[in-house]
């Protein structure tokens, strides 16, 4: 028996959408086309770099979610914070937004927790039955790390409301590129001479080739087996 006819991966359909962490930067390479060619996994990837949750921003997560086929895949995987998370987003209470009560409140998506909340009502909406999963991204120095936290405190809040999975790099999984060796090794800024992921001396936002199968690759793979 094959190692695709066993693995119950195999076949399922999976969706990504967010921003460079899930499209993979530069090289347009991350843990979705890994995950994905190991576990004989479909896939569809719609995340676009520097999209925003906030809709105020043109590039914007909700637009990925809209345009996507209506067709419900198995599992979808997303980000939320890394284009909001500055300190005139999180410390302007217009930009903020609030966490509604209930589940019928207006929304206002101009600002991350109502962006952040429809994005969730969207999903649920446009495709039940799927598995949805909010990806929670690794620490990083390129953003301030008290304004990480507070985009990341709401965010557990609003999948906590939602029931949404979350798969939790922030808090956990062993990859802060705060740690200096961390970032130099496991990610990357430009792409290396192929135009490719396999790069060094990165800011720390985007992990490279060994950033993704070390840290992420199998963390996702893990909480997609969790499903079936």
């Amino acid at each position: 028996m094959s190692i695709q006819s066993t693995n119950p991966l195999a076949g399922k359909m999976l969706y990504a959408f967010g921003s460079s962490i899930v499209n993979g930067h530069l090289a347009n390479v991350s843990f979705v086309e890994d995950v994905a060619k190991a576990n004989h996994l479909q896939y569809r990837k719609f995340a676009i770099n520097g999209a925003t949750t906030r809709t105020s921003d043109p590039n914007n997560i909700l637009k990925q979610i809209i345009a996507a086929p209506s067709i419900i895949p198995n599992f979808i995987i997303f980000d939320s914070w890394a284009n909001d998370a500055y300190p005139e987003i999180a410390n302007d209470p217009k930009q903020f937004g609030e966490i509604t009560e209930g589940f019928e409140a207006q929304l206002d998506s101009k600002t991350y927790c109502g962006g952040l909340e429809t994005i969730c009502k969207t999903l649920v909406t446009k495709y039940p039955s799927a598995q949805f999963i909010l990806l929670a991204t690794h620490k990083t120095p390129a953003r301030e790390l008290a304004i990480q936290e507070k985009m990341y405190q709401a965010a557990m809040t609003i999948c906590h409301k939602w029931s949404f999975d979350v798969l939790d790099l922030f808090n956990a999984g062993s990859f802060n590129t705060f740690i200096k060796d961390y970032q130099y090794n496991y990610s990357y800024d430009q792409p290396d001479e192929n135009g490719g992921n396999h790069a060094y001396g990165g800011s720390g936002t985007h992990p490279n080739a060994d950033g993704y199968r070390r840290f992420y690759d199998t963390a996702v793979t893990n909480k997609l087996l969790s499903f079936v």
